[in-house]
């Protein structure tokens, strides 16, 4: 599977990219089908490459879970060992590690892909990055980020994530054009900024891709603590998604109105909890299929994450396919008096308060077995007013009101830190009694 930079397939017809996505399709089948002990198992003498004449085929083929992937890992592999250049993993937050191994055509496929999203931003040779984002303890982004800039012809530094002092210094001398990080961390350093009594405007800085959290809403207007970023530092934010599993990621365009699928590395649906496709527009969990994947290629992956789906072309030209703003976790979706809802809706609901520095919501099953949510906020001053501020802004953005309780910052990051088999702070934590 040879890798090709083809950044023009996005901007070609329908037909086009379908065609070409069939073509790699196929392609994957038979791969697959030789070489991963796991789908020769599932497909057999059930399907063969040449059944896959068009993308609705797609069906045809075995949806893959996140279980699959924990309990047969290795049956993923389609390489040797001595043909394996990096294994990343996955966070872990919604359940055991999953290990993902990469070849050297795979790294360059990851490349290829940031150079995609990175240029759905704008960015282009003439760009400098400030890169404030994990770069180890097996975090595939970081690293990702770093080699499609360099392969885009940019130029990258790598600040990674701590000590804010540092990173003003950094910016100020070094005169990013853009920064990629966490909007959580890009909130601190819009706080740091502002106690140094530094005018952002007069910062080099620009633009900012934003990773791992989503800062939309459904309507693709800013969230909570992306509107909270743009007051204090009117920077062009670029909203991105990835997933470790298929080692891929989307990226807004300028206009803003969906994340770009990258055709010719990647095929996206959004299926009902029932494995069908739901209508375009409609709320459902993104599924993935990887194309030109060497190492651990997937078949129609259910990543766990709420999202929907808009085709059409967009007002920048491309054809691709677009995801909206991620709604939330699959996993994570809370039963409240009748009511559905994801956490995201009130952490989007917290972030849009000033005064509120980190926050946890948890959710308890309770003795009737419905569930119940407590939000612990963090915060100097634990104020009634506060409290009553934070009530309103969940009942109103998220129509719950759960119980609230403001504790000391300090408190809140040890509850967020509390169980260190996770490599990020946690924001949610399910106490619920599951079932067997």
């Amino acid at each position: 599977m040879a890798h090709m930079l083809n950044s023009m397939l996005e901007f070609k017809g329908n037909k086009v990219i379908e065609q070409e996505q069939v073509r790699r399709l196929r392609s994957l089948v038979r791969y697959v089908s030789l070489k991963s002990p796991f789908y020769k198992r599932i497909i057999r003498d059930k399907l063969k490459f040449t059944d896959i004449r068009f993308l609705s085929d797609i069906r045809k083929l075995p949806i893959t879970n996140k279980d699959n992937l924990q309990k047969f890992s290795r049956d993923f592999f389609c390489v040797r060992q001595n043909d394996i250049a990096e294994i990343v993993s996955t966070t872990g937050t919604t359940g055991d590690f999953v290990f993902v191994a990469l070849t050297k055509g795979d790294l360059q496929r990851l490349a290829i892909n940031e150079v995609y999203s990175f240029t759905c931003a704008g960015a282009d040779k003439r760009d400098i990055f400030h890169i404030a984002v994990t770069l180890d303890n097996l975090f595939m982004a970081g690293m990702a980020y770093y080699s499609g800039i360099v392969q885009l012809g940019a130029t990258a530094y790598r600040a990674g994530m701590h000590n804010i002092k540092k990173q003003i210094f950094l910016i100020q001398k070094l005169k990013p054009t853009g920064i990629v990080t966490v909007p959580s961390f890009l909130l601190q350093l819009c706080q740091g900024i502002k106690e140094e009594g530094i005018n952002p405007a007069t910062l080099s800085v620009k633009k900012a891709l934003l990773v791992g959290e989503s800062i939309r809403d459904k309507d693709f207007k800013l969230s909570g603590i992306g509107a909270l970023i743009n007051k204090q530092w009117p920077l062009e934010l670029y909203s991105t998604f990835g997933n470790s599993e298929t080692a891929i990621s989307f990226c807004e365009c300028e206009y803003h109105k969906g994340a770009h699928e990258h055709p010719d590395l990647i095929i996206s649906e959004i299926l009902d909890d029932d494995g069908n496709m739901v209508n375009e527009g409609e709320v459902g969990e993104l599924v993935l299929t990887t194309l030109q994947a060497q190492g651990m290629p997937l078949l129609r992956y259910r990543t766990g994450d709420i999202t929907f789906k808009i085709t059409g072309k967009c007002k920048c030209g491309r054809n691709s396919a677009r995801i909206g703003p991620i709604l939330g976790r699959k996993a994570q979706m809370i039963k409240y008096k009748g009511t559905k809802l994801y956490p995201k809706a009130i952490e989007n609901a917290i972030t849009a308060i000033e005064g509120v520095h980190n926050y946890v919501i948890e959710v308890f099953t309770g003795d009737d077995f419905s569930d119940k949510i407590t939000v612990k906020v963090g915060c100097d001053k634990q104020t009634e007013k506060l409290k009553r501020s934070v009530c309103a802004h969940i009942e109103a953005y998220a129509r719950v009101t759960p119980e609230v309780e403001l504790l000391s910052t300090g408190e809140v990051e040890m509850l967020r830190t509390a169980n260190g088999r996770y490599r990020k702070p946690m924001t949610f934590i399910d106490h619920r009694i599951k079932e067997k």
